[in-house]
């Protein structure tokens, strides 16, 4: 299958979303709406994997205890929006175009034969095991912001879906995996189905990147909670050098000192106030900057 599959990955690296996501060129929003499609994706593969479990071929790759990755990715979703939004965003009505065509390929998938989901379990759970833990440290570092070298670095808050648990050693459990999909006893014209569905799972994946980045490019991000304590973080420093160049400029421009309690009563109101404009202004600029487009 890793063979058949080859170029249709090439691909799937290639898009403009992938690019930036091994790059860690992403933000919170974006890695939110990349949870929630997952979320989807994961929610009825597996349902459709426990569905099928006693079939002779399903049952060789199903892992639930080890693999099932819904309830991590709800856990991500409520560190990315908060719990209070959590059922809103696993809602099924609030599936995108392309999550929808995900879904439905793998309720066409079972329906010609439940031999096919073998594909969709192999291209979403070794690729999670494979690249996990490399896009879970950029995501440390580029999304969340984290030191490498502070006592946080070590979390899994928000990216609980890179973490298998009840995995053990994950170079064993791929290679095993692998022995089992091989293993698997399928005639020729179901082994080329299984890998031409394997193919269309990366072409469905491609487009979930492309639709991620276009709803990003038009501006339509649900907000997540992480990137809104970014954004207050850079209310802050602007009003930290505000006030700053406020001082340098009051003491600049005061050549004479009436008495000691005017000019500590003016200046401190003229500060106060002045900061109060500023913060009302920078306020308002980075709300129109990040909520003005998600509108």
């Amino acid at each position: 299958m890793r063979e058949g599959t080859k170029v249709v990955h090439r691909a799937a690296e290639t898009s403009v979303f992938t690019k930036r996501f091994l790059k860690g060129d992403i933000n919170a929003d974006e890695y939110g709406r990349y949870i929630n499609s997952l979320y989807f994706v994961y929610k009825y593969m597996e349902e459709l994997l426990e569905q099928y479990k006693d079939h002779m071929v399903v049952s060789i790759i199903h892992f639930p205890h080890e693999l099932n990755r819904r309830e991590s990715l709800e856990k991500d979703l409520e560190f990315f929006y908060g719990q209070e939004r959590v059922a809103e965003l696993t809602n099924p009505d609030t599936m995108t175009p392309a999550v929808k065509q995900y879904v439905q390929a793998l309720k066409d998938a079972c329906d010609k034969s439940p031999a096919l989901l073998i594909a969709h379990s192999y291209s979403r759970y070794l690729g999670d095991l494979s690249g996990g833990q490399i896009l879970s440290k950029r995501l440390k570092k580029h999304v969340l912001h984290l030191d490498e070298n502070d006592s946080s670095w070590d979390t899994t808050e928000g990216l609980n879906f890179y973490h298998f648990n009840n995995l053990g050693n994950q170079t064993d459990f791929k290679n095993f995996y692998r022995e089992r999909l091989n293993a698997a006893k399928v005639d020729q014209q179901t082994r080329d189905l299984i890998v031409a569905e394997a193919v269309y799972s990366f072409e469905l994946n491609i487009q979930l990147f492309d639709e991620i980045q276009e709803l990003s490019e038009a501006g339509k991000l649900a907000p997540s909670i992480v990137q809104q304590q970014e954004a207050e973080e850079e209310v802050i420093v602007a009003l930290k050098e505000e006030v700053i160049e406020i001082q340098v400029n009051q003491q600049d421009a005061v050549p004479v000192k009436p008495s000691r309690k005017t000019t500590s009563s003016a200046t401190t109101w003229i500060a106060a106030a002045t900061v109060g404009i500023a913060a009302i202004a920078i306020g308002a600029t980075v709300y129109q900057r990040y909520y003005g487009n998600k509108k």
